[in-house]
């Protein structure tokens, strides 16, 4: 049986119609997660959390809309080390996608193999080369990285961790399905950032919001699953799990 932790490492203000974009205008505090998985002889961590934003007058605009905030037990290193992990005992990271609030911390983990679409980094040229002052991409998040796995489509870590191809919020997305015995857990990533994603079945802000439904009904098929939701701030710990109404 793999074991599971669900890590935050803090709370980030953004506007509400980011995830909820046919909502009224409003502040939420979401929460930026990270899973770790014990599976095996394998540390497997999803998503890397929000990190420190470099200071480099080309990142003013990342750091004016990015304010976190964490509390004495929040952070992704204190969130390991409170498990008696370190980090260089991480031995693959997933990345859902690699906008900052999913990858800020992928530097913390040198030893790591990390697994990243091939679609993503197509994604990021693209989105780059439309608009060199974006906000959701830190270059240094991805490109001092010393072993990256470019991945496609569906594939396995472990018998009990399989990632799949998810598009719609970004090209390259992916979600992790852990397996433990009957009962599975779906990491959604940005599939469904918030539960109301998923109970209202509406896309968050993205490259392709009905590709991003098409994957969210794809994560739905998956029988006896509980569902984790990256930015929900509901959800601050592995008891807070979905279980979707069928």
């Amino acid at each position: 049986m793999a074991r599971l932790h669900l890590i935050v490492d803090g709370i980030f203000e953004a506007d509400r119609r980011i995830f909820l974009p046919e909502g009224p205008r409003s502040t939420y505090s979401a929460a930026a997660k990270s899973l770790l998985i014990e599976s095996g002889k394998e540390k497997i961590l999803v998503d890397t959390g929000l990190g420190t934003v470099p200071y480099d007058p080309k990142f003013d605009a990342i750091r004016r809309v990015q304010r976190v905030t964490r509390t004495k037990s929040q952070g992704i290193k204190v969130g390991l080390a409170r498990l008696g992990v370190q980090p260089e005992q991480i031995t693959a990271v997933v990345n859902t996608h690699l906008h900052n609030a999913h990858s800020g911390g992928n530097n913390l983990f040198a030893n790591a193999q990390f697994y990243i679409s091939r679609s993503e980094f197509r994604f990021i040229d693209r989105s780059i080369g439309e608009d060199p002052n974006q906000t959701a991409y830190i270059t240094e998040n991805y490109n001092r990285l010393k072993s990256v796995n470019e991945m496609k489509g569906e594939y396995q870590i472990t018998d009990e961790v399989r990632v799949m191809a998810t598009p719609g919020h970004t090209t390259g997305h992916q979600s992790v399905v852990i397996s433990n015995g009957k009962k599975k857990l779906v990491y959604s990533g940005d599939v469904a950032p918030l539960r109301e994603n998923l109970t209202g079945r509406v896309a968050m802000s993205g490259c392709d919001r009905r590709a991003a439904i098409d994957s969210m009904n794809r994560l739905l098929e998956i029988k006896n699953a509980d569902w984790i939701f990256s930015h929900d701030r509901r959800q601050l710990s592995l008891s807070n799990a979905y279980t979707p109404k069928r």
